[in-house]
């Protein structure tokens, strides 16, 4: 093969096609051309040849010799621009490389690109020195792995497609190595796809943005840095391969798990990363679709802001403490039909050889079981027992498990309901029997709880509850011994009241008012055992015990009922009450805490 005229020297890291762009650019070659003089295309052949993506993974010797050979490289430079060096490193390398050969052609596994990687705009405009003003920084061979999805001497997310005509608008998995090689005279930066305008199937005009001159950067978080920093290191073709292999091949089995289970998911992802991540989601079919749940688990997305998002979680979830019951959560809620369950199987074993021990200690109950048990699985305990619930979901748990599923239901519902299903899932017993064990008068649960009556007009409130319960069971199981036993709370004060003496000294302790004086009869006490009651043992105001009133003729009764709600909202409910109230509010909050110390020590109680 004789030697070009000119050639170049590679930049660190730069790719194949990277290379055959900027070489083109010099020569004032199309790179169809440069292909040709260089041995990458038969020397005859004068038709468009697509380049084949074999030239990046697995080139021939002879071919890749003669290549180095025409562009004045050694061997070795030459083979560097390509990923030959990683097929002991990166599982989906390894994957295609042992695809048969069909038409010439292996079959391409989705975590590897082709055809337009992602890129960095700053490292495509280059390092300002004369060779890179002229023909532009490197495209970078890293940039064809998918779990590359930043760059990290810039702290930027790479982007994955021109920002003009916003192509490619699908994946190239598989496609030609270079868009339009027999495009002359473009810039190695410039877009080759076909211009906006042009028309469909027009081959003529390219759309020709300068991808170097995007200024728009997206930062990704410390955390994600990080991960990518790890995964780069790893990829070290001077390190072992094997912990690699297994790192990387952990990561991808989760983010295919992850978004296989998506929208139920979404709860995983930080706030500011949920949005990005549902819009790639909802751009596909709808995810009970059987063929479009195992295209999702198998497929790395395109957008690098996507797939690092994914791969962030799913870094997480393999070194949480938590890891098996928050992976069993989403199967039960996800993988919910047998058909979905067999796909998972499939998934699992096509990747089992090369994921590491922990993950398949995380998947072991799921391993363990063949398909045709699959159906059966049955979760281990929660780690909590019902003594640790209280029959009014206490109100951090709810702004901190169930307030961001965005419920479209009254709160007060939704925190009875917690309470019950908590109990349920810790002494697996039916939603009357979990009520019974609450105190919760069981005509005051509400209907179609079991079946998701429930939550009519609510689409995805059933499992985004079942989501947030499994969250919060799992911290509980996590703290139980911070949590107080709220059964023992409640059977200390089944028929309690505040003692007429206490109340006196309670009282006493009000600050004295001109003019009328607040009344401070059995009514209000009966109102300020029931405030007491609800902070002792976390209970439902409507459900609390009313000693005083049931004694009371029946007429009374109705009188005390009609006031109660007025009363109890002064107490508890108004944010500014009036110095009588807030001073009160205070009193018995103060009495209510001593109370729980006694209760939790078993001292008797005297009414």
């Amino acid at each position: 093969m004789r030697p070009l005229p000119r050639s170049l020297d590679p930049l660190p890291g730069e790719s194949l096609p990277g290379y055959v762009l900027r070489l083109a650019h010099r020569l004032d070659l199309a790179p169809s051309d440069v292909a040709r003089r260089t041995g990458l295309l038969p020397a005859g052949s004068q038709r468009l040849v697509r380049l084949s993506y074999q030239l990046l993974i697995n080139p021939a010797p002879d071919i890749l010799a003669d290549f180095a050979a025409s562009t004045r490289l050694s061997y070795e430079e030459a083979a560097a621009l390509t990923l030959t060096d990683l097929r002991d490193h990166y599982p989906p390398l390894a994957l295609s490389l042992r695809q048969p050969l069909g038409a010439g052609h292996r079959s391409l596994d989705h975590w590897l690109l082709t055809g337009f990687p992602r890129y960095c705009s700053q490292c495509l405009a280059g390092d300002g020195s004369a060779i890179q003003q002229a023909h532009g920084g490197p495209w970078k061979k890293e940039w064809h792995l998918a779990v590359v999805f930043s760059c990290l001497e810039h702290e930027c997310f790479l982007k994955h497609q021109c920002p003009t005509c916003h192509r490619p608008d699908k994946r190239l998995a598989g496609g030609p190595l270079l868009i339009r090689p027999g495009a002359r005279r473009l810039h190695p930066t410039q877009c080759r796809f076909p211009a906006p305008d042009s028309g469909r199937g027009a081959q003529g005009k390219a759309c020709a943005t300068r991808l170097d001159l995007t200024e728009t950067l997206i930062r990704p978080s410390r955390k994600l840095l990080d991960i990518q920093r790890d995964i780069l290191s790893g990829l070290d073709p001077a390190l072992p391969g094997a912990l690699t292999t297994e790192s990387l091949t952990d990561l991808r089995m989760v983010v295919g798990f992850i978004a296989a289970s998506w929208p139920r998911s979404r709860y995983l992802l930080d706030v500011d990363l949920v949005d990005s991540v549902n819009t790639y989601f909802q751009a596909g079919k709808s995810p009970a679709d059987r063929h479009y749940r195992v295209s999702l688990m198998n497929t790395a997305p395109a957008d690098a802001a996507v797939c690092g998002a994914l791969l962030g979680v799913a870094d997480s979830l393999l070194f949480a403490t938590n890891s098996w019951q928050r992976i069993m959560s989403l199967f039960e809620v996800s993988f919910d039909t047998h058909d979905s369950r067999m796909s998972w199987f499939r998934f699992y074993d096509r990747h089992k050889h090369t994921c590491s021990q922990r993950l398949h200690e995380i998947l072991k109950p799921l391993v363990n079981a063949t398909p045709a048990t699959a159906d059966r699985f049955v979760p281990r305990g929660p780690g909590f027992a019902p003594h640790h619930i209280p029959a009014f979901l206490e109100q951090d748990w709810h702004e901190r498990f169930v307030q961001p599923a965005n419920i479209p239901l009254d709160e007060r519902l939704v925190r009875r309901c917690a309470a019950i299903q908590l109990v349920r899932r810790a002494a697996h017993c039916d939603t009357r029997e979990a009520a019974l064990l609450l105190g919760i008068p069981t005509d005051k649960v509400p209907r179609g709880i079991d079946d998701d009556r429930f939550w009519i007009g609510a689409k995805d409130a059933p499992t985004d509850f079942r989501i947030a319960m499994t969250e919060l069971g799992l911290h509980l199981g996590e703290n139980t011994d911070r949590l107080p036993d709220y059964q023992r709370r409640r059977d200390a004060l089944r028929d309690w009241v505040l003692p007429q003496n206490d109340w006196r000294d309670v009282t006493a302790q009000l600050p004295r008012t001109f003019g009328k004086q607040p009344v401070l009869d059995d009514r209000k006490r009966q109102v300020a055992s029931i405030f007491i009651w609800t902070r002792v043992t976390g209970g439902e105001h409507l459900f609390a015990p009313r000693p005083l009133e049931q004694t009371q003729p029946q007429h009374i009764r109705r009188a005390w009922a009609a006031r109660r709600p007025t009363t109890w909202h002064q107490l508890a409910g108004r944010p500014d009450p009036g110095p009588h109230y807030a001073t009160l509010r205070r009193l018995l909050s103060k009495y209510a805490d001593d109370l729980v110390k006694r209760v939790d020590a078993g001292a008797l109680l005297a009414n």
